[in-house]
């Protein structure tokens, strides 16, 4: 059995997206936007899990699942940066 390393999704009945490449191995979304703030870019997440992905592609809605998951993405990924700024602050606080 072969693994798929990288998948190319082309979403032609979504109004938002125009498709989605996903890469298991450096765990990278590149999404290629048809309208919206983003129209015609083509924007790169790092680190983006597999399982949202494949959420993303079996959703009805693949537009309106791949905002809810960018979001939960940033959020993650803002709290996990803010954790390491908070602890290497300079300042009153104690880090432990």
């Amino acid at each position: 059995m072969r693994e798929i390393l990288v998948e190319k999704i082309i979403t032609p009945e979504s109004t938002l997206i125009e498709f989605l490449i996903y890469d298991r191995q450096k765990k990278a979304l590149q999404v290629n936007y048809k309208r919206g703030k983003h129209a015609g870019e083509t924007r790169v997440y790092k680190n983006f899990p597999a399982d949202s992905f494949d959420m993303i592609i079996t959703a009805r809605s693949k537009g309106k699942a791949l905002l809810r998951e960018l979001k939960r993405y940033k959020q993650e990924e803002k709290s996990f940066f803010s954790f390491f700024k908070n602890l290497f602050s300079s300042g009153d606080k104690i880090p432990y």
